[in-house]
């Protein structure tokens, strides 16, 4: 049996569909039939081979990390899950070679997860990479009710749900956005106030309006410490804790401003994925997806993801 899917067949090639062999579970590992997906930067990277530094590619390779979708079969030793249950999740490890873009997709258990019956396919399946992180950052700045917190690249996916999230547990959210759809979006998302980042120097204008300092700092964009250092300790009330994504935290050099700093590293496991199901049902009050894109139009999707697009970008796969 075949099925359609998202495949990169070498350095240097353009991914695109084409039938593939369907896989068969494993054991300890389920079938999803996949409904929907999402594309997020780390796709694009493994698409461009951009991520051959960090991850080993086996050709021919089927892209994508996030998924909802109905189990449609179950291996040997899986427990907890049967045939017929809406599912979602993410593929996050170090090889590329089986990923989501794809009608089915073969998954260990422990990287899956029961859908909130609220909860519809396309939000599920932009939860998984994005939420993730955003959730982890959170965790890293341990930021709670009546503190602030800055988000920089707010208007992003992972933005998105860390300002959502952040929201729910009573955080003030200062997002930086450009004034237009960036602003409106992270507003419509929760942020009590914003700071347009290309008109000047965001951790200035955050001092000018919050003398004492923030109490968190998350910062998707800045990938050396050489931005990410002056920004955090001018930014940060002292003691105040700053997230990265992009491994620019020098934690030392923070520790001696007087501040605390973590390269934030998601790691996916069934506790996280269950509690980002019950993020999803009880703390996204306005949907983050702001387009959705049928499968044969995948390589729109990146390319609006390259453009620059607000929240996340969705894709319809199957029924």
């Amino acid at each position: 049996m075949t099925m359609r899917a998202y495949v990169l067949e070498g350095f240097g090639s353009r991914p695109r569909i084409a039938d593939v062999p369907r896989p068969a579970p494993g054991e300890g590992e389920v079938l999803v039939r996949v409904r929907t997906s999402s594309v997020n930067p780390l796709d694009a990277n493994i698409a461009g081979g951009r991520a051959r530094r960090y991850k080993e590619y086996i050709f021919p390779a089927i892209l994508g990390t996030d998924f909802a979708g109905v189990v449609a079969e179950t291996g040997p030793g899986v427990t907890g899950l049967s045939p017929g249950d809406r599912v979602f999740g993410l593929l996050h490890g170090n090889v590329v070679h089986s990923g989501s873009f794809a009608e089915y997709v073969a998954v260990p258990q422990d990287l899956v997860a029961v859908i909130p019956d609220p909860v519809d396919d396309r939000t599920a399946g932009a939860l998984g990479l994005a939420g993730l992180t955003a959730e982890s950052c959170l965790a890293a700045v341990r930021v709670g009710e009546g503190d602030s917190l800055l988000v920089v690249g707010a208007s992003g996916g992972v933005g998105s749900y860390a300002t959502q999230f952040a929201t729910a547990r009573g955080v003030r959210v200062i997002a930086t956005a450009r004034p237009g759809p960036e602003e409106e979006h992270v507003r419509a998302m929760g942020a009590a106030e914003t700071v347009d980042w290309a008109a000047g120097d965001v951790a200035q204008t955050v001092r000018e309006r919050h003398p004492n300092g923030v109490r968190g700092v998350i910062d998707l964009i800045d990938r050396d410490s050489a931005a990410f250092t002056p920004l955090v300790v001018r930014a940060l009330a002292s003691g105040g804790r700053a997230a990265s994504t992009l491994r620019a935290a020098d934690v030392e050099g923070l520790a001696a401003e007087g501040v605390g700093g973590v390269n934030v590293r998601p790691q996916v496991g069934p506790k996280i994925l269950q509690r980002l199901g019950e993020l999803a049902e009880h703390s996204l009050p306005a949907p983050l997806v702001t387009e959705v894109y049928d499968f044969d139009r995948i390589d729109d999707a990146f390319e609006a993801l390259a453009a620059g697009s607000v929240g996340k970008l969705a894709l319809r796969i199957g029924e």
